[in-house]
């Protein structure tokens, strides 16, 4: 992708960068845990924010 295009990603997302592997990794870890345990059906989005009126 263009830098251009990279740009205008990043400035839709508060954090102003883009997520780490390491951040998505630890939705999963969290989600394989016990404190978890109660969550069911939902979709679990780590993004950073994206798109929220940025």
């Amino acid at each position: 992708m263009p830098e251009s295009g990279r740009d205008a990603m990043r400035s839709k997302i508060p954090f102003e960068r883009f997520g780490s592997s390491q951040e998505v990794a630890e939705a999963v870890v969290f989600l394989a845990t016990d404190a978890a345990g109660y969550i069911t059906g939902q979709d679990i989005t780590v993004v950073g924010g994206y798109g929220l009126g940025a």
